[in-house]
């Protein structure tokens, strides 16, 4: 357990009211993972930091304690913040939610930090939001051990093939059926157009979704993602 960090890379991706003054803020790190801290005294008028608890902005932080929820005794913004609107803005708060939801505290992942800044960029450079949570999903089901192969049959080193259809198994990946198509059924023409990395047709994006949506269910358990209500509204 890190007793320190000190003035570590961070984004802020929850954060709640903690008694009369103060936060208990959740910062993705990429040294040490998901970290909680008590940012005392940010709740008051006069904190001139108390902006820098919202997400989405780089910050640098130093915490310390031997406990799981620590003291934050540093916080500065390390850039400038991306102009996330609509539905950029409720992207990135769905990809917080993500990570507070299924990443463990104090578990370290790099690659998890660095796809997060990498989505950000994305949602704030006019990038195709569902493309770019897609990518994000589908690297965060990887580095949790949740990967299927989009390109094999599960349980061989057969090759998925174009005219056939399949039936997905969370936990194997893609197992070929000898039925004709079916709406919950997958075609291997179009398995194989999202593993190729090109230019994403609507096809292709659709069934990205619902895999990614499929293999994420599991983990996240019956409570619902707050976020996705966010899409919903007018």
């Amino acid at each position: 357990m890190i007793q320190r960090l000190e003035l570590q890379p961070a984004y802020v991706i929850h954060a709640k009211p903690y008694r009369d003054t103060s936060f208990i803020v959740r910062f993705l790190t990429p040294d040490a993972g998901v970290v909680a801290g008590i940012a005392r005294g940010q709740r008051q008028k006069k904190s001139s930091q108390r902006a820098l608890l919202n997400p989405f902005i780089p910050l640098l932080i130093s915490l310390q304690g031997k406990r799981d929820l620590k003291l934050v005794t540093h916080l500065e913004a390390s850039g400038v913040r991306p102009q996330l609107l609509g539905p950029s803005l409720f992207s990135g708060l769905y990809l917080n939610e993500l990570l507070v939801r299924l990443l463990p505290e104090a578990d370290p992942h790099p690659s998890v930090y660095s796809d997060y800044c990498n989505a950000l960029e994305g949602l704030s450079g006019g990038a195709v939001v569902e493309d770019v949570l897609r990518h994000f999903e589908t690297r965060l089901l990887a580095e949790l051990g949740y990967a299927i192969s989009w390109r094999e049959e599960a349980g061989s080193d057969s090759p998925i093939r174009p005219d056939a259809y399949y039936r997905l198994d969370c936990e194997a990946g893609f197992v070929p059926v000898g039925l004709e198509a079916h709406d919950s059924l997958y075609c291997g023409e179009q398995i194989l157009a999202v593993a190729s990395d090109a230019a994403p047709t609507p096809q292709s994006r659709r069934l990205a979704k619902r895999v990614n949506r499929a293999l994420l269910q599991p983990l996240l358990g019956s409570r619902p993602l707050q976020s996705r209500a966010l899409f919903k509204s007018p």
